[in-house]
């Protein structure tokens, strides 16, 4: 049984992850992605930490750190995925703006439909080139399976609230908890995978330190680039949230699926960044929470 499981984790993997955003969809109304004109700076500062800043600081972690280069490509990955339903219930948790929180995800979530398969590429040529590997998406039908993927849930989702608002309503502490429960049960996968593969303690030691670093100074840069352009606490809280907490289940689909880069390896930095990204969100609740 379990056997058979670990053969279907890269067909299980986008089912889970279409469920997440499936989830996320059912909080989302239109309003939320109108409130770009609402708060017009605040999101245009986070998206930007978001869909640039972050893959620079990726790129930096890259070169810095002796990663091999599937480690380095999985950190990539993180780095090119928006953010994802645990970010939305950590910036609550944590007294951040959860509008803002709510609304940078959703719009980040269609805008990396379009520029994960652009990162993805040029970090290909990059970083596997000099390994002889000839590693190359297609553009769109790459567009199209993360569509799938992320932006067409979303839409099925808002639809499912837009009709039916009362069941939306009723089930979104069930759509946060179960969400989060459902993100463990894609990192249990991930882990029974790396283990037919090779020692799974090696595979996390190798990932372990690029991506806290990811994690830690993109959450730093998006806290202190709100505060020097004056947005307050409660906006910062969620920029630093949104800026280091991605969606590491959408990582690992990518790297996993056999119409993507068929690499679980490549997997192995998203998973560690899932346990990382939930453990310091636990601390820096606390951290944020003193503040407001």
């Amino acid at each position: 049984m379990l056997e058979l499981i670990i053969n279907y984790i890269p067909q299980i993997l986008p089912l889970i992850l279409f469920l997440i955003m499936l989830g996320m969809g059912m909080t989302l109304t239109v309003t939320d992605f109108k409130r770009v004109a609402t708060y017009p700076k605040a999101v245009f500062i986070g998206l930007t930490n978001q869909i640039i800043l972050l893959p620079i600081v990726a790129v930096i972690i890259v070169m810095v750190l002796p990663l091999e280069p599937v480690f380095a490509m999985g950190l990539m990955l993180v780095a090119a995925s928006p953010g994802g339903a645990t970010s939305n219930l950590i910036s609550h948790l944590a007294k951040g703006d959860t509008a803002l929180s709510i609304s940078m995800t959703a719009i980040s979530s269609i805008i990396t439909v379009f520029s994960i398969p652009l990162i993805i590429n040029l970090s290909l040529s990059w970083i596997m080139a000099g390994e002889g590997v000839d590693i190359h998406l297609p553009l769109w039908s790459t567009i199209v399976n993360i569509f799938k993927l992320t932006a067409l849930p979303v839409m099925i989702g808002m639809f499912i609230n837009y009709k039916f608002p009362e069941f939306s309503k009723s089930s979104k502490g069930f759509i946060a908890w179960g969400s989060g429960i459902i993100i463990l049960i894609a990192l249990g996968l991930m882990v029974l995978k790396l283990d037919e593969i090779g020692n799974v303690w090696d595979f996390i030691k190798a990932a372990a330190l690029s991506v806290f670093l990811l994690n830690m100074i993109t959450m730093l840069i998006g806290f202190i680039s709100a505060k020097i352009l004056k947005l307050d606490t409660p906006q910062a809280i969620s920029i630093s949230i949104e800026s280091g907490m991605q969606n590491n289940v959408l990582g690992m689909a990518i790297a996993t699926s056999a119409t993507l880069l068929n690499n679980p390896l490549m997997a192995a930095p998203a998973g560690v960044y899932g346990i990382i990204m939930c453990t310091t969100g636990v601390i820096f609740i606390y951290i944020f929470r003193k503040m407001v």
